[in-house]
């Protein structure tokens, strides 16, 4: 039950029609601090909808963030709803289970993904990565990994040249990204916040820099999902050079092997790119990976965000299965050496990227990734009072 005591809101959908869009609101409001860690609900104030929302300590430690999930809300239009303290009991939300060196993902009581961080792996991944009907949209473990590209785990972040250390394959040679612990992980009525510490290492254990991997998975419908991720570069150990290669994927999705180009499933990109040969190389504000898995028709996409170094990002993509995001390969995917896309991390500073991954039903056109990039990049607008 709802108490008397309520903050009223306003939240515009801009130019943009939005359903299943995360709305994220950092608010710095006397009122509504003391809903952090709350269980929190809003109510329309026009027809009386009551829909779950959370309320935490944001990251700066200043404002508190207020979540939930807008849907059937027309460009132009704006809805007003009351914030109170309160829970609707129908559903789990997103849920964390904790395993040995793994976190169970599920979303409404539903399985969606389990995160592996294990430090005898090569680096941090998830898989599986489920979306429509419980399909699986990534490649793991289970999967023909042994037929090719072994290095290729579902969903993770990784790149070929670090200081001339290779943090891309998982040869002999190769260093790894090593789990060192989690500075957030919680659960939640609309998002769970995995916020993971990292160290770069050559084979010999040397750390050649850190990162922190903050990524948000929310509490959408069986139809779609999404993941946020947040992730610094940190020279922590002196200066990081990143290499000019096409080895690398700093955002990076290898899909379910039937979803495939090379076996009848689609590349898109943001300018109409379509497969291989017209998205590999080429630069684009988001990419998106299409097929259909045990006969249904998934795709999964992933958004470079405007506020991203060198952004639009090139796109190592390839026919047989793997995308990732790539902005220090412009030479190699340019063939011109002239365009050197190296970069040297100085002493002390950081790297900062946001990105979104969108799982979706059908192709790029039935799951509305265009559309949908506008729910990352441009927001609805909130106003409390």
């Amino acid at each position: 039950m709802a108490n008397q005591n309520c903050l009223s809101l306003t939240v515009n959908a801009g130019f943009h029609d939005r359903d299943g869009c995360p709305v994220i609101a950092n608010l710095d409001h006397p009122g509504i601090h003391e809903y952090a860690k709350r269980e929190v609900i809003l109510t329309d104030t026009e027809n009386g909808e009551v829909i779950p929302a959370q309320c935490y300590k944001s990251d700066d430690k200043k404002s508190t963030t207020l979540a939930w999930i807008l849907n059937d809300l027309p460009a132009e239009a704006s809805r007003t709803y009351s914030l109170s303290e309160g829970d609707i009991n129908t559903d789990t939300g997103v849920e964390l289970e904790y395993g040995t060196e793994t976190i169970d993902v599920t979303l409404n009581g539903r399985p969606f993904t389990t995160f592996r961080y294990g430090n005898s792996q090569f680096r941090p991944y998830f898989f599986p990565v489920l979306g429509p009907d419980g399909r699986e949209v990534t490649r793991g473990e289970t999967s023909d990994i042994s037929k090719d590209h072994v290095h290729h785990r579902s969903l993770y972040v990784a790149y070929g040249e670090v200081n001339d250390v290779d943090l891309w394959g998982e040869g002999s040679n190769c260093g790894k990204v090593v789990h060192q612990g989690f500075t957030q992980k919680h659960g939640g009525a609309v998002v769970s916040r995995i916020y993971a510490e990292n160290n770069w290492e050559t084979k010999e254990g040397k750390v050649l820099m850190k990162d922190t991997q903050h990524f948000r998975i929310y509490n959408l419908s069986e139809a779609s999902a999404i993941v946020d991720l947040d992730l610094s570069f940190i020279a922590s150990e002196g200066d990081v050079h990143f290499g000019d290669t096409k080895e690398g994927g700093i955002m990076c999705i290898r899909v379910h092997p039937s979803m495939n180009a090379s076996d009848g499933g689609k590349i898109e990109n943001a300018f109409g790119g379509i497969n291989e040969a017209e998205t590999w190389g080429k630069r684009a504000n988001w990419c998106d990976y299409s097929g259909i898995v045990d006969g249904t028709p998934v795709g999964i996409a992933v958004y470079d965000h405007i506020v991203n170094p060198r952004y639009p990002t090139y796109w190592h993509v390839r026919n047989y299965g793997l995308m990732g995001s790539n902005i220090f390969g412009s030479g190699t995917f340019e063939r011109d050496k002239s365009k050197d896309g190296s970069y040297t991390l100085k002493e002390g500073d950081e790297m900062h990227f946001r990105f979104r991954v969108l799982i979706h039903a059908g192709d790029a056109t039935e799951g509305k990734v265009a559309q949908k990039y506008h729910d990352f990049i441009n927001p609805p607008t909130v106003e409390i009072s």
